[in-house]
């Protein structure tokens, strides 16, 4: 029938909206709850007083007094913070409250019964009545605490949420910085070589490398059409080539009309290009061959990229010596915070090559859809 007001438990990050969703509740309980009661109170005195008049008037005086003493109650009870609570140690307290409020409530009874020229109630009457108001008083109690437990543990829930929504958050930024100086080093590397070699390349080296940039800062979101993050990664491999040589690096990008529409995480192809160019060369005879290829398939967006040559494993403390740790673990970090278990990355050996694929739940941004094949 009740619950609590702002003050008696502590507010959650959504600050001014909790606060208010408890006052609106508070007092919309409060008020109802006892508005309620009158006609009860109303029809029960009518049992003994066929009088209805003394009856509405009972019913109204009884309720306005008990609305007055629970709002006493709640001043009372709120300076006992819900983190501090113990109902083993306030039970004692709150007896005590409840029996000081039944008494008030009785002499306000007698005085309005004055006022109002109300005949007096049988002695058996007044007694039961004394038990029903007490009852009242601490169901009222016992129906606060509760509520205001419960709001208490969704809050610390709601909290804890969003902390761990805002930690995510976090690292999902920390994880994107990272891979874009990581381009951008290699970027820069690519044009001091082609500086020193070939300068009349280095206006398109850095037009490849700007429009990368460029998309990059453009989708500040974790999420964007993969068509847009498919034609960054083409500059990326046009710098890659005219770094390596055009004899040492053969790329090749499929990708069905859905898929190029469908949204993805972003840098989502980009580090398994870069650990495809950076451990195939090792591995591969030249020219070292690159495939990517994306389709959507029963609901899943699927995203390949293959490269001739053959797994090479790491030994111990090689990576430290030749990785900024980017890669493949980054990727899969980020895919489990944007997509849960809903993302799966999946590293397959076929003869002569290696394949990583990458599986995700296909979306598609609002009011695009694919064009007909």
């Amino acid at each position: 029938m009740h619950s609590p007001v702002p003050g008696t438990i502590s507010p959650a990050p959504a600050g001014d909206a909790v606060e208010r969703g408890h006052h609106r509740l508070f007092w919309g309980l409060q008020i109802g709850g006892w508005l309620l009661l009158v006609p009860v109170v109303a029809a029960v005195t009518l049992i003994v007083f066929p009088n209805p008049r003394a009856a509405l008037v009972t019913g109204l005086v009884r309720q306005a007094i008990g609305f007055v003493l629970t709002l006493g109650l709640w001043r009372l009870y709120r300076r006992w913070p819900p983190a501090d609570f113990k109902l083993a140690r306030h039970a004692g307290s709150i007896m005590v409250y409840c029996l000081l409020a039944t008494a008030v409530d009785e002499l306000a009874a007698l005085g309005a019964g004055s006022l109002f020229a109300l005949a007096p109630l049988p002695m058996i009457v007044q007694r039961g009545a004394i038990v029903v108001r007490l009852t009242l008083y601490a169901g009222w109690s016992a129906l606060y605490f509760t509520i205001r437990a419960e709001l208490e543990s969704r809050d610390h829930e709601l909290r804890l949420a969003r902390a761990e929504a805002a930690a995510r958050e976090s690292e999902l930024l920390l994880l994107r910085a990272q891979v874009n100086p990581h381009f951008l080093f290699n970027a820069l590397h690519t044009i001091v070589a082609e500086a020193e070699d070939h300068p009349a390349a280095v206006g398109d080296i850095a037009h490849a490398v700007a429009d990368y940039l460029r998309y990059s800062l453009r989708h500040g979101s974790h999420h964007a059409p993969l068509g847009d993050e498919l034609n960054a990664v083409g500059n990326y491999l046009n710098v890659e080539r005219a770094h390596l040589g055009r004899d040492r690096l053969d790329w090749k990008i499929e990708c069905t009309d859905e898929a190029r529409m469908t949204l993805a995480p972003t840098a989502l192809v980009q580090p398994l290009i870069e650990n495809a160019i950076k451990y195939g060369l090792r591995t591969s005879p030249p020219p070292l061959r690159l495939r990517v290829n994306a389709r959507v398939e029963a609901g899943e967006l699927l995203v390949s990229v293959e490269n001739t040559g053959a797994w090479l494993t790491r030994r111990p403390g090689e990576q430290a010596r030749d990785s900024t740790g980017i890669g493949l673990n980054n990727l899969r970090r980020r895919l489990m915070l944007l997509c849960g278990e809903q993302a799966r990355l999946d590293v397959q050996k076929p003869e002569g090559a290696v394949r990583i694929e990458v599986r995700l739940p296909a979306s598609q941004p609002a009011g695009i859809t694919p064009p007909p094949h």
